[in-house]
């Protein structure tokens, strides 16, 4: 099952202040689901209504807000999640059944351990006060512009949308796996300390 990716894009926000307003805020989580370990995704969060000329059975929308606020001179706080945007993901009804909303989850899934890779190379990142704007868009361009997209490529390319039963299972376990691989990184806000080095 293809994701959108230029919802992906909309939605890939960069701010040195607040990306919404509060009632701007409210609104929008009124229609997105951000990822946990204990939520699963059920039909009725596909709320868009199906492209006439779809040839897939869902479509789930996935974006990755995020903001950034620093001073420039002590240190970086990174907010960072990802969210599943219920009015803009559909599925046609005739089509459900619990094997193609399980593929759905798993996409979800690739898109929380992506996040959660960009959080682990933030941390290990060198920044300063002079490279953190390019090097915090660097990581967020690999991680999830390239990375993030192959992944899902792939995914829906080996289970043929979730058709090749083998397939999905084993990609269910992979995923599972590399999401325990990356527990060390679920937190949602990152503060990182700007390197000042003395000029000459």
């Amino acid at each position: 099952m293809k994701t959108k990716f230029f919802s992906i894009l909309l939605l890939l926000c960069l701010s040195t202040g607040s990306l919404f307003s509060q009632t701007d805020q409210e609104t929008k989580d009124v229609h997105r689901i951000y990822w946990s370990d204990w939520y699963r995704l059920e039909w009725s969060d596909f709320m868009a209504t199906p492209e006439d000329d779809a040839t897939v059975a869902a479509l789930s929308s996935i974006g990755l807000p995020y903001k950034y606020i620093t001073d420039g001179e002590g240190e970086l706080k990174l907010s960072i999640n990802v969210c599943f945007i219920k009015d803009e993901s559909w599925s046609k009804e005739e089509q459900r059944n619990n094997l193609l909303l399980q593929h759905e989850q798993i996409h979800f899934d690739i898109a929380e351990l992506h996040r959660r890779k960009i959080v682990k190379a933030v941390l290990e990142g060198n920044f300063t006060k002079n490279n953190y704007k390019e090097l915090l868009n660097e990581i967020i361009t690999k991680v999830w512009k390239k990375d993030y997209r192959e992944m899902q490529n792939m995914y829906d390319k080996e289970t043929n949308y979730s058709k090749v039963i083998k397939e999905q299972i084993n990609w269910n376990k992979f995923v599972h796996q590399q999401l325990r691989n990356y527990e060390d990184y679920t937190f949602n806000e990152v503060t990182v300390s700007l390197i000042n080095f003395e000029e000459d």
